[in-house]
C-alpha cells in the first residue's frame, strides 16, 4: 500500500474500521492512524508515532489479527498484505489525541 492511500484510508475512517498492511520485512502487521488507536482498544500491540506519516502506529502479530477478526462484522483482505475490518460498533474517539502524545518519541 502507498502512503497516499493509508492516509486517505485514514483521513476517511468512519470509527468503525481498522485497516491492517502485511509488512513482509519484519512478519508483523502495521496499522496506522485511526486503525491504530483502535486496534490498541482490542489487542495488545507495539505502538509508535511516524514522523513520516505523521500519525500512530500499530505492529501486531497474525494472532493478534485473528483476536480482532473475531471484534468484526465483516473483513476484507488480500491474504499477507492487507486487511480490512469493519467492527461491530463504533469506538469514541475522545482520547485519540491523548494516546497520540503518549506514542510520541520526546
Amino acid at each position: 500500500m502507498s502512503k497516499e492511500d493509508i492516509t486517505l484510508n485514514e483521513v476517511n475512517n468512519d470509527g468503525k474500521t481498522i485497516y491492517l498492511y502485511f509488512n513482509p520485512e519484519v512478519g508483523l502487521y502495521v496499522a496506522y492512524g485511526f486503525s491504530a488507536f483502535f486496534a490498541a482498544h482490542i489487542v495488545d500491540i507495539i505502538a509508535a508515532y511516524s514522523e513520516d506519516l505523521h500519525m500512530p502506529v500499530a505492529l501486531m502479530r497474525k494472532p493478534d489479527v485473528s483476536e480482532l477478526r473475531l471484534s468484526t462484522v465483516k473483513h476484507q483482505h488480500d491474504y499477507h498484505k492487507y486487511y480490512r475490518l469493519e467492527l461491530k460498533h463504533a469506538l469514541p474517539l475522545d482520547d485519540y489525541a491523548r494516546w497520540v502524545d503518549s506514542v510520541k518519541w520526546k
